[in-house]
C-alpha cells in the first residue's frame, strides 16, 4: 500500500509542476458502471452488475492536441454470479459480490478534431468496500446471508482505461471507458465464502461531466 501511495503522489506532483504554466481546468462527472469479474472456475456462471460513478478530474494540456486528465473516483464495482448443480434437487445458488473503489485513473488524451479525444492511461484503484449477498435453497432450505471480503481482498486493484471522450464548448463532457484490470481482487480463492483467487474487474463505463 506505502508503495503504491509513493507512486500517487510523486504522479500527482508531477501534474502539479506541469500544470503551473497550463491553462487548467477542473471539473466533476457522474455515470453508470456496468462491471463483471472475470475468473477460471467453470461451475460458477457471472453476469454483469450495474453501479454508478462519481467525482472530480482535473485536464491540463500538455502540447498540441494532448491533454493529461488525472481524476479521482468513486466506483461501484463486482459482479452477479450463479450456481446450479442438475444433480442435486434445491441446488439453486446466486449472490452478488459488491466491491466499492475509490479509483485513480491518469488519463492521456489525444484531439482527433475540435471536442473528440481517444484515450488510455493507468488506474489505481484502493478498495473501500467488498462483500458478497447470497441466496440459495440448497436441499430444501433457504438461506441468506452477507460476507464481508475486505480481509480476503488484495486491497489494491492496477488496471487500465481504454476509451473516447467528448467536449461541447469546452465545458461539458462525456466520456465511453472500458477498463481492464490486471490484478486478482483476492488473495486466494475460498469455497465457504465463493470467491475464486483469479476473479479480476472488468468495467464498462459511461460519464457525463462539467469543467467550471
Amino acid at each position: 500500500m506505502k508503495k503504491y501511495m509513493l507512486i500517487l503522489c510523486t504522479l500527482f506532483l508531477g501534474v502539479t509542476v506541469v500544470a503551473q504554466n497550463q491553462q487548467v481546468k477542473v471539473g466533476v462527472k457522474a455515470g453508470l458502471n456496468l462491471a463483471n469479474l472475470t475468473f477460471d472456475q467453470s461451475g460458477l456462471g457471472s453476469s454483469g452488475k450495474t453501479g454508478f460513478t462519481t467525482g472530480v478530474m482535473i485536464e491540463i494540456p500538455m502540447a498540441k492536441n494532448f491533454s493529461l486528465q488525472p481524476e479521482l473516483l468513486y466506483s461501484q464495482q463486482g459482479s452477479k454470479t450463479s450456481f446450479y448443480d442438475q444433480d442435486v434437487t434445491n441446488s439453486n445458488y446466486k449472490s452478488t459480490i459488491e466491491l466499492n473503489y475509490l479509483n485513480i485513473p491518469l488519463m492521456l488524451k489525444y484531439y482527433i478534431v475540435k471536442g473528440f479525444s481517444v484515450q488510455a492511461g493507468p488506474q489505481i484503484g484502493i478498495l473501500l468496500k467488498a462483500n458478497n449477498k447470497y441466496e440459495d435453497n440448497f436441499l430444501g432450505y433457504e438461506n441468506h446471508e452477507t460476507f464481508n471480503l475486505k480481509d480476503y481482498s488484495t486491497g489494491i486493484d492496477t488496471s487500465v482505461n481504454f476509451g473516447l471522450g467528448y467536449q461541447f464548448k469546452d465545458k461539458f463532457y462525456t466520456d465511453v471507458r472500458y477498463n481492464v484490470s490486471y490484478s486478482n481482487v483476492f488473495k486466494d480463492g475460498d469455497a465457504n465464502h465463493f470467491i475464486d483467487g483469479d476473479m479480476k474487474n472488468r468495467v464498462f463505463q459511461v460519464t457525463i461531466g462539467y469543467f467550471f
